[in-house]
């Protein structure tokens, strides 16, 4: 029979399906450590000993029965959190607590109380009704959030919620992400400037404010024709920040531009 290196215990460790988050996330900077010193120190090796231990098949299996009542409580309660969200990782944790032979301190308790009133009968049927507005686009839910993700992709503000909204199939925020992302002040701006009717309709002619030598540049100088409104996303919160799409006069290819970039050209002969 070959013999069990360090790699080997802790890649066993690490697939542990009954191992805490904040055990297995331990056990990998462990085997981290290992692959790149090719050895463990004596407290570390400790450490290995210890959450073997505590993750034996016998440790698991008395401290699951000893905590039946608990983990029924919890996986219970997983069962109704989003699968990502934080609620659903703090629930884990606990029941990894409890697998793993620990008390769950006065505070965890409160906040798994708190997580419990979060997703109680009436809370599901709030979510579940929510669910069914946003992928109905009900008052323009799904439309609001698609312009609000398109407008933080470019930042770093919301980075994984921005990702899921844009790349991932079907996937539905929580009610308080949805809030959180389109209701604070700098979203309602974007939507407001993208839903505000425009000054300049496709086929009206406009030219380079005063002071704008860019823009005037890109044009040639010339006026220029609006072929299409809200042609990208917005990228600022700022009055006027509704993006055109147009053809400089004697030109083939097009330009972008700000509402606040452009004004109503000269009547052209």
């Amino acid at each position: 029979m070959p013999r069990r290196t360090y790699r080997n215990r802790l890649q066993d460790l690490v697939s542990n399906p009954s191992i805490s988050p904040s055990d297995r996330g331990f056990a990998e900077s462990l085997l981290s450590y290992y692959e790149r010193k090719g050895s463990l120190t004596s407290g570390r090796v400790a450490w290995v000993k210890t959450l073997e231990d505590r993750y034996s098949p016998q440790n698991v299996a008395a401290n699951t029965a000893k905590g039946a009542g608990m983990i029924s409580r919890l996986e219970s309660l997983r069962a109704r959190t989003e699968p990502t969200s934080w609620a659903a990782g703090y629930v884990e944790s606990l029941r990894g607590h409890i697998v793993a032979g620990r008390h769950l301190s006065k505070s965890q308790i409160e906040v798994l109380e708190k997580i419990e009133f979060e997703h109680n009968d009436e809370a599901m049927i709030s979510r579940l009704s929510f669910i069914a507005d946003y992928k109905e686009n009900k008052n323009g839910m799904y439309d609001d959030i698609i312009v609000i993700a398109r407008y933080y992709k470019p930042t770093t503000y919301f980075g994984s919620l921005v990702d899921k909204i844009l790349e991932v199939k079907d996937f539905v925020p929580t009610y308080a992400e949805y809030n959180k992302l389109t209701k604070n002040k700098y979203a309602q701006k974007v939507l407001q400037q993208h839903k505000a009717e425009p000054k300049y309709l496709v086929g009206s002619y406009v030219t380079a404010r005063v002071g704008n030598f860019p823009l005037k540049h890109a044009c040639g100088g010339k006026p220029c024709i609006v072929v299409a409104v809200n042609a990208l996303p917005i990228v600022s919160a700022a009055k006027g920040s509704k993006i055109y799409k147009l053809l400089p006069i004697g030109r083939a290819e097009t330009v972008f531009a700000e509402e606040r970039q452009i004004m109503k050209a000269r009547k052209i002969k």
